[in-house]
């Protein structure tokens, strides 16, 4: 009943939205898309195994690359603007590409509504995004639990 958007390098599973129910066809078209990306964005930002460790564990990563992996993430599904501000619509647009029920949908909107005060947050990194993606991760893990969410 509701969006899971993982990132699963194969190595690394990084829950950036929630699920409740998925179809095992919606969670392997996502699972490769995110595969690519991954893959894509770790030759850009090596993450330690440490942090391969924490993102399997739902953790925070604390490695010096690893806001950044997260933001080149983020920016290749479009969550994230070349600005490296959270892009509620883009995420919205994706969620349609999956899902068609309403109800989902409103869950998903919901749910990255309550991390939409991140783009007010102050970082020191302007548009490279990457502080803004650890805050935007530990938000959304920390939100999760309010929409019914498996983080």
């Amino acid at each position: 009943m509701f969006i899971k958007v993982l990132l699963t390098l194969g190595l690394c599973n990084i829950n950036l939205y929630g699920i409740y129910a998925m179809t095992a066809d919606q969670k392997a078209m996502i699972h490769a898309h995110f595969e690519k990306i991954g893959a894509e964005c770790i030759k850009e930002h090596q993450i330690s195994v440490d942090d391969i460790k924490n993102l399997r564990a739902k953790k925070l990563p604390t490695g010096e690359n690893a806001p950044c992996f997260l933001s080149c993430v983020l920016k290749k599904i479009g969550v994230m603007d070349d600005k490296g501000m959270l892009q509620k619509e883009s995420a919205m647009e994706l969620a349609k590409k999956v899902f068609n029920d309403d109800e989902e949908l409103k869950m998903v909107e919901d749910y990255l509504h309550s991390c939409s005060h991140i783009n007010g947050e102050s970082v020191s990194d302007g548009e490279k995004g990457c502080e803004r993606a650890i805050l935007a991760y530990k938000c959304m893990s920390d939100n999760a639990s309010q929409f019914g969410l498996e983080m």
